[in-house]
């Protein structure tokens, strides 16, 4: 059963870590190569922070899971 993982209370790194474990993708090299981006590049965008939206979202979305922005006055 997937989870929900809250990017407040950590880190993209540790979010990643956590959905390859729950999915068939077995390593950050494998995430990069379905980005069809250089495996360098995307560890530098995640070492710093720097990571596109729109790559979270494929990211998401090729994991089985989906990115949700909430109101925190809910």
């Amino acid at each position: 059963m997937k989870r929900e993982i809250v990017l407040n209370d950590t880190d993209l790194k540790r979010a990643l870590k956590i959905m390859m474990a729950e999915s068939d993708i077995d390593s950050m090299a494998a995430v990069a190569r379905n980005l069809n981006i250089k495996e360098t590049t995307f560890r530098s965008a995640i070492n710093n922070n720097s990571l596109r939206v729109a790559e979270l979202v494929r990211i998401c979305e090729m994991m089985g899971y989906e990115l949700v922005m909430r109101s925190k006055n809910q």
